[in-house]
């Protein structure tokens, strides 16, 4: 799929902010998208987004519409920092929930932020980013947790 400057990659995330992360040019793109309101309270809409080549580093975004109360969802996203060994770094604005490091395994180098924002799940990682800090990674996946959320916003409206 190539990029355009005016369109979402996948319906979700501005194409400037897929760029910091994986670099310019054409992108190859998994998962459906943003996807109805509806299928949101089945499924989350989710896209994975990689240089068009295969290359690294990679872009996964989930969003999802919160179908249980937001209370679960926050001892949900505090029982998961537990067990992951992160702690909360969201506690009301943008959201709550927290950033997980990933220095081994499959998401290596990468970050995570996983938050409730309003009625949606966002989990947003960014991983295989050679010479990329916590912090920077971190910083885009706000960024991008916030462009998917504004974005769907605006896809629920047309």
């Amino acid at each position: 799929m190539k990029t355009s400057t005016d369109q979402p990659v996948c319906g979700l995330v501005d194409p400037e902010l897929v760029a910091q992360v994986v670099g310019p040019g054409e992108l190859r793109t998994t998962g459906e998208g943003a996807v109805s309101l509806k299928a949101r309270a089945v499924r989350p809409a989710s896209c994975s987004i990689a240089p068009a080549d295969g290359s690294r580093p990679i872009v996964q975004v989930r969003i999802g519409e919160v179908v249980d109360s937001a209370d679960f969802w926050r001892k949900r996203l505090k029982q998961e920092a537990e067990k992951a060994g992160c702690d909360l770094r969201y506690t009301d604005d943008p959201g709550y929930g927290y950033t997980c490091d990933y220095d081994s395994g499959l998401y290596n180098p990468g970050s995570s932020v996983e938050v409730l924002r309003g009625d949606r799940i966002i989990r947003v990682v960014a991983y295989k980013w050679s010479g990329s800090t916590h912090n920077q990674r971190v910083e885009i996946g706000e960024k991008i947790a916030l462009s998917a959320d504004e974005n769907l916003t605006t896809y629920d409206k047309k």
